[in-house]
């Protein structure tokens, strides 16, 4: 066992979870809680309704304490119980995720390495990143005490951070390199693929190393909701010149604006445009 957090007050701290009422807003729903609450033990059931909780925006607690319930902790390494604790399990205080931080030799023996550290690697910058935010002191003794621990992924999480130090300080060089790295540690991380890509607008000029940041950004905009994600992609897009790209997703973002109504967008999006032409 290489990892076992007990941490205090203003630490990360293992507790139970209170569950919260399900609530029934779609007939598809409705089905399927009343299926949930025939057979609570049921995975595939469970998964289904956890995946549309989530499309809807809402909160899968109570599904995951009566499911859990069923389990015992030999069954988390089944896989479906897995894809649960990876794909829905994300407060760094519910007991499913203590128990892979505790046994994470074991769910890597069972799982991939990347699997599993991709988890426990966003769960753990999730929860930090509102400390490093709101209270530096309480950050830097978490990050001490994860260091403490001997989390083989310590310095994967420190960079999360640290690259935002190296934007504010305009450091290009090892901006990029922080970048590359945390590509491969979270590659489904749209957020941070998002600020990286707005940092590397402000302080990237090196054409080569911008056309990185431009196919990872890609991921930001396959919903092709984001505004704000579109803005930058466009205009990275333009730096490496794929003018084509950022034509096609330009006119995305005016389109968005012209929904919207809003203002800024409505200007932002017109100096896409006339950077364009």
């Amino acid at each position: 066992m290489k990892c076992r957090f007990l941490l205090t007050v203003g630490v990360i701290l293992w507790s139970t979870w209170s569950g919260f009422a399900i609530e029934k807003t779609t007939v598809n729903l409705d089905n399927l809680v009343k299926t949930f609450e025939q057979n609570p033990a049921n995975p595939q059931t469970t998964m289904q309704l956890l995946k549309e909780l989530s499309k809807q925006g809402k909160s899968g607690q109570d599904i995951l304490n009566r499911y859990f319930k069923t389990q015992s902790e030999a069954d988390y390494f089944k896989d479906y119980n897995w894809m649960i604790v990876r794909d829905y399990v994300n407060d760094i205080n519910a007991p499913q995720l203590k128990y892979v931080f505790e046994n994470q030799d074991k769910f890597i023996q069972h799982f991939s390495k990347d699997d599993v550290f991709q988890k426990l690697d966003n769960v753990l910058v999730n929860h930090l990143e509102q400390l490093y935010l709101q209270n530096k002191a309480d950050y830097e003794n978490q990050m001490k005490r994860i260091k403490e621990t001997g989390y083989e992924h310590y310095d994967v999480v420190l960079d999360y951070f640290n690259i935002k130090e190296l934007r504010l300080s305009g450091n290009a060089e090892d901006y990029f390199y922080k970048a590359r790295k945390l590509f491969r540690y979270f590659p489904e991380n749209r957020k941070m693929i998002k600020e990286i890509t707005a940092g590397a607008l402000e302080i990237m000029n090196d054409v080569s190393r911008l056309k990185v940041i431009q196919l990872w950004a890609g991921k930001t905009v396959e919903s092709k909701s984001d505004f704000d994600a579109i803005y930058n992609y466009v205009k990275i897009s333009k730096k490496c010149g794929f003018n084509d790209i950022a034509k096609k997703y330009a006119n995305i973002a005016n389109n968005l604006a012209n929904q919207s109504q809003n203002q800024l967008m409505k200007q932002q999006a017109s100096e896409l445009i006339r950077m364009l032409n």
